[in-house]
């Protein structure tokens, strides 16, 4: 699905640049963690795991750039981004502020080495993606854009990125404006072209690249190697050539197709989860469902939110509309909505009474509710992980109100606490959809059974409680005392008095505390049933140490993936499909390793996944390969190093749906 969508959005932005509508280098995909539950830009990325980001910015990278049709040119340039530790857009805790363009985000070696630069190095050595973006940010003291060590040492000689690397826009300015880094203008343009930035998305470097020559702080040999990477990629774009195949893509055939609009559509249904299913509320009948009560601020949040900025203004049905009570029309004739309130921030409670009549009447209620784009999106983070009272007012009310269970349809990014929602009795039915567009029409399908749900969850969802523990300001991800006072602090004029934070640790790799559901949970239309069939029980760790000492041999601060990959057997899982109805099941692969938890060594890590279809009564096998890494853990200076002992190797988690475990000991 990712390689696909990539390719989709590649092959139609090359029609549009056959039509002069649209450029060739596409700053997407965002590969940053969602580490923490109130960045505003969660809805951009995959999900909190290292190795899940760096899987997807891999496949939709190849998807993207690589056309069958010309395989010697790049179709659309890609640019993985933010490099590095940029998830937080801007913030107030405790009388401080602190905003994207101007936080030095203090990151321990351990945490920058095993969980923020993973996914971009897959993006690299994986994908071989054609750009990076350096971020707003500074990491310990030395902002992204002017980082030497990040950009050159790391990027281009560590990992081998051939690309060009671009600014934020405006993140070359920071370097001297916000982050105070050089004493002058030209001091920054002298930082940022010799650190390895090709291009200021901005007039900075333009506008002060004079001084720096008069200043003999940079040279022509400088630009002309920041320029020699620029010409490269238009080279690879087959920007000078002859017309070819690339230039042959017609807009007729690709864009606004049935199999883009397809492809959009499914994109949702593999990616929805289900988080809650008593007594088989879901999937309702069409046939007999009645007349149904959309019901929530977010029953038309699609069309008038979401797809009106991570997406075009113009669609292919223009006439359409798409919004949850439009994806119930499709399947049932008696359709009406009430929203309660009129959008998730909202603190007029006045129209609960209402959306509580349409409840009683109601045959069946779908409520809509979760976050939209007033709650987090770019430039301003969610303040709470908990729903609004009046939104957690009006689910309660509702839910009473209603003459037989209730289905919840959760509309997020950000994950939000579900504790009350998951214990109420007459909400039968919980579906998470994260934010839709246009391809909103698969909740119908979804809630109306025409497909199964088989998503997993990508954020860990924690208590509320979680907000007045930690500062969206520390980044650290392993547990333990924080720098920063606690959220809930009454006392900003006077923070020495205030109570630091404690980490609880983020993602599921991490925290302690019990999530409210965790990290790759998901249930189905069906029962699957997990069967290890071939495992090896013990692992010669001879071919890590040998990895690892060649990376050192070769000061490298990072073993390279594909040496990684080695020659591991893998697990061999027997998946059964012991229920009725024919449907996919996504496999997660768990590495919990000798020492879990202790010193920093993560609870466990995804290590592969694959998605399979799976018809009643039937058997697939499904194999997952460990890599060398694996078998290693990252110190507290960021050194990686072979661990022996026992391994649990789970599949699934325990907390829901199918799972089996196996233990092997490494030596």
């Amino acid at each position: 699905m990712w390689s696909a969508t990539g390719q989709q959005i590649a092959r139609e932005a090359r029609a549009a640049m056959n039509m002069d509508e649209a450029y060739s280098t596409f700053w997407t995909p965002v590969v940053n963690l969602a580490r923490e539950p109130r960045w505003g830009r969660n809805i951009e990325v995959a999900s909190e795991d290292p190795y899940q980001n760096g899987e997807y910015g891999a496949h939709f990278v190849k998807g993207f750039q690589v056309s069958e049709d010309d395989l010697t040119h790049v179709q659309a340039s890609a640019c993985c981004k933010h490099y590095v530790a940029n998830e937080m857009e801007g913030s107030t805790e405790v009388g401080q502020t602190f905003g994207r363009q101007m936080v030095d985000t203090a990151v321990t070696m351990q945490d920058l080495m095993d969980s923020y630069m993973i996914p971009f190095q897959a993006c690299v050595e994986k994908g071989d993606v054609t750009s990076l973006m350096c971020s707003y940010n500074a990491v310990n003291g030395v902002p992204s854009c002017a980082n030497d060590w990040l950009l050159t040492t790391v990027a281009r000689e560590e990992w081998g990125f051939d690309g060009y690397i671009t600014s934020d826009c405006d993140a070359d300015s920071d370097v001297f404006n916000n982050h105070n880094y050089t004493d002058t203008a030209a001091e920054a343009v002298e930082a940022v072209l010799k650190a390895g930035t090709d291009v200021d998305c901005g007039n900075f470097v333009k506008e002060n690249i004079q001084d720096a020559l008069d200043q003999s702080l940079v040279t022509e040999a400088d630009i002309d190697e920041r320029l020699y990477y620029l010409f490269r990629i238009r080279m690879r774009l087959s920007h000078f050539d002859p017309t070819g195949p690339l230039d042959e893509i017609k807009a007729e055939d690709t864009i606004c197709t049935d199999y883009s609009i397809n492809l959009a559509r499914d994109g949702l249904v593999q990616s929805a989860v289900l988080l809650k299913n008593d007594a088989n509320t879901l999937p309702l009948v069409a046939a007999n469902v009645g007349s149904v009560a959309v019901i929530g601020p977010n029953s038309e949040l699609a069309e008038g939110d979401i797809s009106q900025y991570y997406g075009p203004h113009n669609h292919c049905d223009n006439d359409g509309k798409y919004d949850l009570v439009s994806a119930i029309g499709l399947f049932a004739d008696d359709v009406a909505t009430v929203k309660g309130i009129e959008n998730n921030t909202s603190t007029d409670t006045s129209g609960i009474p209402d959306a509580v009549a349409a409840a009683k009447s109601a045959d069946q209620v779908i409520l809509a509710v979760g976050t939209d784009l007033g709650w987090a999106r770019e430039g301003t983070d969610a303040v709470s992980v908990a729903f609004s009272d009046e939104q957690a007012q009006l689910i309660k009310e509702v839910a009473d109100a209603a003459s037989k269970p209730v289905v919840l349809v959760m509309f997020t990014a950000n994950p939000l606490d579900l504790t009350d929602v998951l214990a109420h009795e007459n909400i039968g039915a919980v579906l998470h959809v994260g934010q839709p567009g246009i391809n909103i029409y698969a909740a119908g399908d979804l809630i109306f059974g025409k497909r199964s749900p088989a998503g997993r969850t990508i954020q860990t969802v924690y208590k509320k409680e979680y907000a007045d523990q930690i500062s969206i300001f520390d980044f650290n991800m392993r547990p333990g005392p924080s720098e920063f006072p606690r959220p809930d602090c009454t006392t900003p004029d006077d923070l020495d008095s205030c109570e630091r934070g404690t980490n609880p640790g983020r993602t599921y790799r991490f925290y302690v505390d019990e999530p409210v559901i965790e990290f790759g949970y998901g249930l189905s239309y069906t029962k699957f049933d997990y069967n290890v069939v071939s495992a090896a029980k013990k692992v010669d760790l001879t071919p890590v140490r040998e990895m690892l000492s060649e990376s050192q041999r070769l000061g490298k601060s990072f073993t390279n993936l594909a040496d990684s990959q080695g020659d591991m057997d893998g697990y061999v899982v027997e998946v059964t499909n012991s229920g009725d109805v024919d449907a996919d099941e996504v496999v997660l692969g768990f590495n919990k390793p000798p020492g879990a938890g202790v010193d920093g060594v993560p609870l466990k890590s995804l290590f592969g996944f694959e998605r399979v279809h799976v018809k009643a009564g039937e058997t697939v096998t499904v194999t997952l390969y460990p890599t060398l890494n694996d078998f290693t853990v990252v110190d507290k200076d960021g050194l990686r190093s072979v661990v022996e002992g026992e391994y649990e190797i789970n599949f699934g988690v325990e907390s829901g749906g199918a799972f089996a475990k196996h233990i092997l000991t490494a030596k």
